[in-house]
């Protein structure tokens, strides 16, 4: 979808933006490379250091005073000593579950073309952490209550940094990623509905048959012509995109995050995960070291 398209009320207010963090901080477990890991859509801009960015086919250096824009996926990350990041990371989503950004990131940009943006992130630091000077990954993103005032405010103020932050990919020749229009428009709420299941609950196709008029093997059919997956491969597959996000986004207990995946015993957990992915939950969240750019 080109950046001028217009969206109508109903289509923007269906757009899912969850914002995950700000911060200025210095990055952990410097020299190392970290195990593959989940990392959201974002930027951040090296203030001190240096950065490498492993990305699968190729590995990117990210120097001092130089932004990254990251794409939705997996990599790995290795960080100079005392490299020190201001980084914001967030999920933005059509109504169907696709990104909105990630064709044309992973990118690093020189900082001097990014003088707007920068002063955008350090403002939003301010407005969220207020006079503090550094408030680390973990901290940012272990977010307590707060006032609806609070709430209110801070909310307004990502979403005036979001704004920037769309305008600068425009500059940059990087726009949204189109929306597939399937012919079959039940294919879009087949989507929509499957986005939408518990994760802590077994799929249950026939249930989704009927709230979408399909057959299961209709429902097969569309989805391996879509997405090149069955409905059970597809929800595993977001079950473990959340698995990632919880074990390297934060300090949440290893029987917080499999409950809230339907196990009932955290070792059944661990078989899981390691079984997709060949690692053991806490070797992930002790490789990623939670640095979390």
């Amino acid at each position: 979808m080109p950046a001028s398209v217009l969206l109508t009320p109903a289509l923007w207010q269906s757009i899912v933006c969850e914002w995950l963090w700000v911060y200025d901080g210095i990055a952990p477990r410097a020299q190392v490379w970290s195990q593959k890991i989940t990392v959201p859509p974002g930027v951040f801009f090296v203030q001190s250091g240096q950065v490498k960015i492993d990305v699968g086919r190729e590995v990117i250096v990210v120097g001092k005073g130089d932004a990254f824009f990251s794409a939705p996926g997996t990599r790995r990350q290795w960080f100079d000593e005392d490299t020190r990041l201001l980084s914001v990371g967030l999920h933005c989503r059509w109504p169907d579950g696709l990104h909105l950004y990630q064709t044309g990131l992973d990118v690093a940009v020189p900082g001097k073309r990014l003088k707007l943006l920068h002063e955008a992130t350090r403002t939003l630091f301010t407005q969220v952490h207020g006079r503090r000077k550094q408030v680390g990954y973990v901290e940012a993103t272990t977010t307590g209550s707060r006032s609806l005032q609070d709430w209110t405010r801070h909310e307004a103020a990502y979403r005036q940094w979001f704004a920037e932050f769309v305008s600068t990919l425009k500059r940059l020749g990087i726009t949204p990623n189109p929306r597939k229009r399937a012919e079959d428009r039940r294919l879009e709420h087949l989507r929509a509905w499957l986005q939408s299941w518990p994760l802590d609950r077994a799929l249950d196709l026939k249930a989704v048959a009927l709230e979408v008029e399909l057959s299961p093997r209709r429902i097969h059919q569309l989805l391996r012509d879509d997405l090149g997956m069955t409905a059970q491969v597809y929800q595993e597959r977001r079950r473990l995109e959340h698995a990632r996000q919880r074990l390297t986004q934060g300090t949440a207990p290893l029987k917080e995050i499999a409950f809230g995946l339907g196990f009932r015993h955290p070792p059944h957990f661990t078989a899981w995960f390691r079984r997709h992915t060949g690692m053991t939950p806490t070797a992930c969240r002790a490789g990623y070291g939670l640095e979390g750019a």
